[in-house]
Protein backbone atom coordinates (compact mmCIF):
# COMPACT_ATOMS: atom_id res chain seq x y z
CA UNK A 1 0.00 0.00 0.00
CA UNK A 2 1.19 3.52 -0.55
CA UNK A 3 2.24 6.21 2.06
CA UNK A 4 -1.18 8.00 4.28
CA UNK A 5 -1.62 11.46 2.57
CA UNK A 6 -1.18 14.41 5.34
CA UNK A 7 -3.92 16.83 5.99
CA UNK A 8 -2.76 20.46 6.56
CA UNK A 9 -4.88 22.59 8.45
CA UNK A 10 -6.22 26.16 6.89
CA UNK A 11 -5.03 27.79 9.90
CA UNK A 12 -0.93 25.93 9.44
CA UNK A 13 -1.46 26.46 5.86
CA UNK A 14 -2.13 30.34 6.29
CA UNK A 15 0.50 30.89 8.78
CA UNK A 16 3.46 29.48 6.76
CA UNK A 17 2.22 31.47 3.79
CA UNK A 18 1.78 34.42 6.04
CA UNK A 19 5.09 33.51 7.95
CA UNK A 20 6.93 33.18 4.29
CA UNK A 21 5.17 36.50 2.82
CA UNK A 22 6.43 38.57 6.03
CA UNK A 23 10.30 37.34 5.83
CA UNK A 24 10.30 35.79 9.15
CA UNK A 25 11.63 32.56 7.67
CA UNK A 26 12.62 31.28 4.52
CA UNK A 27 10.61 28.55 2.86
CA UNK A 28 13.28 25.71 3.63
CA UNK A 29 13.14 26.25 7.55
CA UNK A 30 9.63 26.25 7.69
CA UNK A 31 9.36 23.22 4.96
CA UNK A 32 12.04 21.41 7.65
CA UNK A 33 10.62 22.28 11.00
CA UNK A 34 6.90 21.56 10.06
CA UNK A 35 7.82 18.49 7.56
CA UNK A 36 5.92 20.31 4.92
CA UNK A 37 7.36 19.80 1.50
CA UNK A 38 8.84 23.00 0.12
CA UNK A 39 6.94 22.92 -3.32
CA UNK A 40 3.82 22.67 -1.04
CA UNK A 41 4.33 26.04 0.48
CA UNK A 42 5.23 27.12 -2.74
CA UNK A 43 2.22 25.94 -4.15
CA UNK A 44 -0.34 27.63 -1.25
CA UNK A 45 1.69 30.55 -1.43
CA UNK A 46 0.71 30.97 -4.79
CA UNK A 47 -3.02 29.71 -3.81
CA UNK A 48 -3.38 32.37 -1.49
CA UNK A 49 -1.96 35.07 -3.75
CA UNK A 50 -4.44 34.10 -5.82
CA UNK A 51 -6.75 33.68 -3.84
CA UNK A 52 -6.37 37.41 -2.56
CA UNK A 53 -6.15 39.12 -6.17
CA UNK A 54 -9.34 37.78 -7.33
CA UNK A 55 -10.68 38.89 -4.62
CA UNK A 56 -9.90 42.56 -5.23
CA UNK A 57 -10.52 41.99 -8.97
CA UNK A 58 -14.16 40.72 -7.61
CA UNK A 59 -14.48 43.88 -5.18
CA UNK A 60 -13.79 46.17 -8.30
CA UNK A 61 -16.31 44.24 -10.26
CA UNK A 62 -18.94 44.25 -7.91
CA UNK A 63 -18.64 48.21 -7.75
CA UNK A 64 -19.41 48.05 -11.32
CA UNK A 65 -21.94 45.89 -11.55
CA UNK A 66 -23.59 47.94 -8.64
CA UNK A 67 -23.16 51.34 -10.61
CA UNK A 68 -24.63 49.71 -13.53
CA UNK A 69 -28.19 48.49 -11.70
CA UNK A 70 -28.20 51.86 -10.39
CA UNK A 71 -28.05 53.69 -14.15
CA UNK A 72 -30.22 50.97 -15.29
CA UNK A 73 -32.66 51.97 -12.55
CA UNK A 74 -32.78 55.62 -13.17
CA UNK A 75 -33.28 54.89 -16.68
CA UNK A 76 -36.10 52.82 -16.28
CA UNK A 77 -37.54 55.47 -14.21
CA UNK A 78 -36.91 58.01 -16.59
CA UNK A 79 -38.65 55.77 -19.03
CA UNK A 80 -41.54 55.34 -16.70
CA UNK A 81 -41.68 59.20 -16.52
CA UNK A 82 -41.82 59.58 -20.59
CA UNK A 83 -44.48 57.19 -21.40
CA UNK A 84 -46.50 58.58 -18.47
CA UNK A 85 -46.04 62.12 -20.10
CA UNK A 86 -47.19 60.55 -23.44
CA UNK A 87 -50.11 58.63 -22.04
CA UNK A 88 -51.82 61.75 -20.33
CA UNK A 89 -50.96 63.63 -23.53
CA UNK A 90 -52.68 61.42 -25.91
CA UNK A 91 -55.93 61.25 -23.41
CA UNK A 92 -55.65 65.40 -23.48
CA UNK A 93 -55.92 64.92 -27.29
CA UNK A 94 -58.38 62.56 -27.14
CA UNK A 95 -56.51 59.40 -28.98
Amino acid sequence: MGKQRKHWSPELKEQLVLAVLQGDQTVAQLAREHGVAESLIHKWRTQFLEAGRARLVSNQQDLTVKALERENERLKNLLGEKELSLYIAKKARGL
